[in-house]
């Protein structure tokens, strides 16, 4: 967690002293249209980098999973890089195009013209050419930059739906193309000889070779396997509905407590956890909560011997770590989490001392005796925690149960608001914020 909070911070920094390095502002004359010349500069290479960056974690590869840790902090840090990008974009916006407006409302004189035209004659090569087609990036940039505003409004509205999300989120590949093509003219051309214009110019062509790639579909394409569906079952009582997919053992493997995006009959694909232990049969199992658009309906959409195809494994909630007492929390369908590792451990011997609190508001006889059996089979101690008859489970009564929970690192899969409470409320009775283990992974 720590790596990702650091790495926007650090990535701007780094970039601010690189840019200040080839800007040479101590011979800046500090007028206003000078500054605002070398703001305009300085805030829209911010943004194209951290846009960037952004799309370079959109393509889900391994190498960048593991540096993240886990594809759910990836999409934490893409969310968090597209947020930045879009203030840095509208400062940008208040700098090129504040003072034309400031002008047209007599709030501000207009700068001289003089020299201009006898600069641009001088002018030869590529840089005459990004000379010519400087309006023209402006205003692909200008009007990119108001459709970048709506794609963002409606990534991060809570209630749109969830694949009128992504499909207008798939538009941020074209606009990425857009702002590179408006960067690239636009930056200034002694910039392409200094180790700025290096750095720009690497991040842009591999930001634009994310996008092509996006857009034309290859991300995770290589990590597809398609299967039909084997088994269905729908848990009343908690709303849990259980698919057992056979990939006709072309699944390449998972661990305890990775997901896949599955897609059902031609839908937009969805993240899930994976339910069962990886036992290379090819059968993967996901228990999946109605809780949304999708979820409440899925039931009445699929059937058995349905097409499934499944992407994955992602993820690094994996359990390692060196304390041999852990607590594993699950909330909701957050249980779905500890499923496959209560089947792992059954099978193969548990050598760590375990206690697993369930948290749930609906109880279901079948999926709690379930769960009870594995736990006695993989030798963990289950906790039932009815939210309706208990209330909601703190730290404290946690610790009240484990008598060495000092000792133990904290698992915990379920709503992030539930997450941040425990963690600080662990973190106020002593516990290093290190050893408490959460997924972050939400698509939005």
């Amino acid at each position: 967690m720590k790596r990702i909070t650091t790495i926007i911070p650090i990535s701007l920094i780094l970039l601010t002293l690189t840019w200040l390095a080839s800007a040479n502002i101590t011979s800046l004359n500090w007028a206003f249209f000078p500054v605002r010349a070398l703001a305009v500069q300085y805030t829209g290479i911010l943004a194209i980098v951290a846009m960037s960056m952004a799309m370079l974690l959109a393509l889900r590869l391994p190498i960048i999973e593991r540096f993240t840790q886990g594809l759910d902090k990836s999409y934490r840090l893409h969310k968090w890089l597209g947020i930045s990008s879009l203030v840095l974009a509208v400062i940008h916006w208040l700098w090129a195009a504040g003072p034309k407006y400031m002008i047209g409302l007599g709030l501000l004189a207009r700068p001289s013209q003089r020299g201009r035209g006898a600069g641009m004659q001088d002018l030869a090569g590529i840089e005459a050419v990004f000379a010519r087609l400087r309006h023209f990036a402006e205003s692909i940039g200008e009007w990119g930059f108001y459709l970048l505003i709506v794609v963002m409004l409606i990534a991060l509205g809570k209630t749109i739906r969830y694949n009128k999300f992504l499909n207008s989120h798939k538009l941020m590949s074209v606009l990425y193309l857009i702002f590179a093509c408006h960067t690239i003219i636009l930056i200034k051309f002694r910039y392409w000889q200094t180790p700025l214009g290096w750095l720009v110019g690497l991040l842009v062509a591999l930001g634009s070779l994310a996008a092509i790639y996006s857009l034309t579909g290859r991300i995770g394409r290589h990590n597809k396997v398609v299967g039909k569906i084997e088994h269905l079952h729908f848990h009343e009582a908690n709303q849990v509905l259980d698919i057992t997919i056979n990939s006709n053992q072309v699944w390449p493997g998972h661990l305890p407590g990775q997901f896949a995006f599955v897609q059902f009959n031609g839908e937009e694909p969805h993240p899930f956890t994976i339910t069962s232990a990886d036992n290379n049969t090819g059968l993967i199992n996901f228990k999946i909560k109605a809780i949304g658009d999708f979820t409440k309906t899925l039931k009445h959409k699929i059937k058995v011997n349905d097409k499934v195809i499944v992407e994955g494994p992602y993820g690094y909630f994996n359990f390692q770590s060196d304390a041999q007492r852990q607590i594993w929390v699950g909330a909701g369908i957050g249980i779905a989490a500890f499923s496959a590792q209560l089947q792992k451990l059954a099978q193969h011997g548990n050598d760590k001392e375990v206690d697993l609190f369930y948290c749930t508001r609906c109880p279901d006889r079948d999926f709690i005796a379930n769960m009870r059996v594995l736990a006695k089979q993989a030798k963990i101690n289950l906790h039932l925690i009815d939210s309706n008859i208990q209330g909601h489970l703190t730290a404290q009564q946690i610790c009240a149960n484990v008598t060495e929970w000092q000792q133990a690192d904290v698992w915990f899969c379920g709503p992030s608001k539930f997450a941040d409470t425990l963690k600080s409320h662990f973190a106020e009775l002593g516990l290093a914020t290190k050893r408490f283990h959460h997924e972050l992974f939400e698509m939005r």
